[in-house]
């Protein structure tokens, strides 16, 4: 049963700066596949948006235009992932951090190295990758695998006997492990 039955008009692919070179041939990959798909007018656009590690959860964000929308970002994910009974975590997590040294406390959301968000004509949000459903696991490179298969389809006619199942309603043999038990402040330097 596919879970993507309208094309989306817009893409989003969000990065993490300064991610680990590991991060970045996934990243250059998706880049360079949703480029194609954009450029044989099987999407109207692809957006990128630059993200940290985390980003805090505070009053001061309406005052700083990109976390104001990181975290309208956030908050529509989250919509959809409720609307549709999916899960963001462990990719996105809202964590609350207390310094043992200062005594602060801060709420975060932890966010992955890459995402995407797949929107319609309306601005309506289709999908967020990653994500957990049922036992499943859809990534960023098994949604863009869909997108190129949902292009591949308008210019084939398969039989819908013969049609496989959508790629994201697969398992993902990728597996990540997110723990990390405490923040302290780093120690400050004097120049």
């Amino acid at each position: 049963m596919s879970e993507h039955t309208t094309t989306p008009k817009t893409v989003e692919l969000w990065i993490r700066s300064f991610a680990p070179a590991s991060a970045g041939p996934t990243q250059e990959r998706a880049l360079e596949r949703l480029d194609d798909l954009e450029s044989n007018a099987q999407i109207e656009s692809v957006e990128v948006g630059v993200w940290g590690k985390e980003v805090e959860r505070t009053d001061r964000t309406t005052r700083i235009p990109q976390l104001q929308r990181i975290e309208t970002r956030l908050e529509a994910f989250e919509s959809w992932a409720a609307r549709t009974g999916r899960r963001l975590e462990p990719f996105f997590r809202n964590t609350h951090i207390e310094s043992s040294i200062t005594g602060e406390c801060h709420d975060v959301w932890r966010l992955p190295t890459v995402a995407l968000a797949e929107f319609d004509e309306n601005d309506d949000l289709l999908h967020v990758a990653p994500c957990h459903h049922g036992e499943g696991t859809t990534d960023v490179s098994d949604r863009i695998d869909a997108l190129v298969g949902d292009s591949e389809e308008t210019t084939f006619t398969v039989d819908e006997e013969d049609q496989p199942d959508d790629v994201a309603d697969r398992p993902s043999n990728r597996m990540t492990n997110f723990s990390r038990v405490s923040i302290e402040p780093s120690p400050s330097r004097s120049d």
